[in-house]
């Protein structure tokens, strides 16, 4: 844990090595919101939201067939439903 301060403008600087560590260029954008902890900062995706169908290509492997957008979309909630049940019990 390391300990930064406020500058008379408002401003912090995020210590180098978390920087490092999360890959934060020079220039990223972050969302700040007031959490019942304090001041949360999470990075902006760095990638627009896109459909399953634009970049389906990253999925491809040869001999295999692409999925539906509906059958990818049913193995994600799938696939979170049982983090959530493994995290509850």
């Amino acid at each position: 844990m390391e300990t930064v301060k406020l500058s008379s403008k408002g401003q912090i600087v995020i210590p180098k090595a978390m920087r490092d560590d999360m890959h934060l260029p020079p220039g990223t954008e972050f969302v700040i919101s007031v959490t019942g902890a304090g001041i949360s900062l999470v990075p902006k995706t760095l990638f627009p939201k896109a459909t399953t169908r634009e970049v389906r290509g990253v999925l491809a492997k040869q001999g295999r067939s692409m999925p539906d957008d509906d059958a990818i979309k049913a193995r994600i909630k799938m696939r979170l439903k049982a983090q959530d049940d493994a995290s509850k019990g």
